[in-house]
């Protein structure tokens, strides 16, 4: 049966293709970046006594030195040098099923290249083509499952009509499995999707229901997805869409399943509700917040914040008192402490959040000027808050009170209706509920500012499932409106 090395063997399709040639008696030398196998290196060694490579190395955006021109053709080059160096013939490379010659789409263009390095490469290669792979834990069903839990209304790429045949990663290890057994593989390209040609529309449909989620799917040009995009694609880790995979939704990614299923005998699964509920049974809504607790908190917030804005101590004291017993409740849920990890990424998009919505807020108070000349009035009410106080004392209340803000309002309020209504209307919900708290003020103002301000900061922590960044956003905006460019 053989030694096989599996570059890129730790990742997501790799776990699927080291289990099935395992599976097939096989013993397995999983390579990746973790075991010093990258871009830049690949030391014959690590190859030496092998009877064959797979290699399924590749990205879907580019960060750092990891480009696609380094995994997709460089790190092909040095992998077939290292296995001639090392003296192993047979090579199954996992490639796509969209690569072909086109440099306005780097993706697709350097699959190709490597492609092209494989079969003139002088080895004993095989190049499997998979579309779309989906499976426990990828990218496909678990970005899918954030944006339907987040709203019923899905923005389909364009009218949602390209051709999708999603193939299971089982399916695709199958494959790689088939082609290390058949000799009659060598030399051959073979595509690797499911069996049915769907749009991408179905592939949603079929994914909602799955997760027992309606939705709603709205045709959106793609020149509108473009922005939004990139964005995802600049500041988070694991963006829900690429440029590289927006090109490839517009196109679709469709093949031919028949030659792979006489050849290397692959039966791929159908992309059913059916099939696929036990694996997404971990992405549908969690109730990670009980009733009792959430309401309970809402409950001791409203009494609380009544005696800050009412009672004796005055509102900034008041308020300090309030949300350090609040702070101290949030934080006993374990929901909570679990959303407080910062990283960079995290901080520097709750920064940059808190001066877009500062401009928001100055944009608003200038439609609002000749509407409503009565809101300088309330401006001012609010401003006088934190007179007689010192700056010291301010500083340090000021944080903790934001702290508490977001890990009650956002942390608790908003995630228990986000759990039970899903993200837009609990978003929405939490909003009202921390809009109501500041009743007692009696200043609509400060309601109006609560409602968009808890909007803007449910968002921020919906799309980022941490408080991190609604924690920098609302201390950004409190310093710049309250000391350093008040709105009055």
């Amino acid at each position: 049966m053989g030694t096989v090395a599996v570059v890129g063997g730790t990742g997501f399709l790799g776990r699927y293709v080291v289990s099935a040639l395992r599976a097939a008696e096989h013993e397995v030398r999983p390579l990746s970046r973790r075991t010093g196998c990258d871009a830049r290196r690949i030391d014959p060694e690590a190859l030496r006594g092998c009877d064959a490579v797979v290699n399924l190395a590749g990205i879907k955006r580019e960060a750092g030195n990891q480009t696609f021109q380094a995994v997709h053709v460089d790190l092909v080059a040095r992998l077939v040098e290292a296995m001639k160096a090392a003296g192993v013939r047979r090579l199954v490379h996992v490639s796509v099923v969209v690569a072909r010659p086109a440099p306005e789409l780097p993706y697709h263009d350097t699959k190709w290249k490597g492609e092209e390095i494989v079969r003139g490469s002088g080895l004993d290669w095989t190049i499997l083509r998979p579309g779309v792979i989906y499976g426990a834990g990828d990218d496909l069903l678990s970005h899918l499952a954030v944006m339907l839990n987040a709203a019923p209304i899905f923005p389909i790429v364009n009218d949602g009509s390209a051709p999708m045949m999603p193939v299971y990663a089982g399916d695709v290890a199958a494959g790689v499995a088939g082609a290390l057994k058949n000799p009659a593989a060598a030399g051959k390209t073979f595509d690797l999707v499911g069996p049915d040609r769907l749009t991408l529309r179905d592939v949603v449909a079929r994914t909602a229901e799955a997760l027992g989620r309606p939705v709603r799917i709205w045709s959106t040009p793609v020149a509108l997805m473009k922005l939004p995009v990139g964005v995802m694609e600049a500041v988070m880790p694991k963006p829900l869409s690429t440029r590289a995979q927006l090109a490839m939704l517009v196109e679709g990614l469709a093949g031919d399943p028949a030659p792979a299923r006489k050849e290397l005998g692959v039966e791929p699964a159908p992309f059913t509700p059916e099939r696929l509920r036990p694996m997404v049974e971990g992405l549908r809504l969690r109730k990670e917040i009980s009733a009792p607790v959430g309401l309970g908190l809402y409950l001791l917030a409203a009494i609380l914040l009544a005696f800050a804005f009412r009672g004796p101590v005055g509102p900034w004291k008041g308020m300090t008192m309030a949300m350090g017993v609040l702070l101290a409740g949030s934080l006993s849920v374990g929901a909570v402490r679990s959303r407080m990890a910062p990283t960079l990424p995290r901080l520097a998009l709750g920064l940059a959040a808190g001066f877009v919505l500062y401009g928001l807020t100055r944009l608003g108070v200038l439609i609002l000027q000749p509407l409503w000349p009565a809101w300088e009035t309330h401006a001012r009410t609010l401003s006088a808050w934190k007179a007689g106080q010192s700056m010291p004392f301010l500083a340090a209340t000021l944080v903790m009170i934001i702290v508490a803000e977001e890990a009650l309002w956002r942390g608790v309020i908003s995630r228990f209706f986000q759990e039970r209504l899903g993200h837009a209307v609990g978003i929405l919900a939490g909003a009202v509920f921390y809009a109501g708290a500041h009743l007692m003020t009696m200043n609509p103002l400060l309601l109006g500012a609560a409602l968009g301000c808890g909007l803007f900061w449910g968002l921020l922590y919906a799309a980022t499932d941490d408080l991190t960044a609604p924690i920098a956003s609302h201390l950004v905006w409190d310093v710049l409106v309250m000391f350093v460019l008040p709105l009055v």
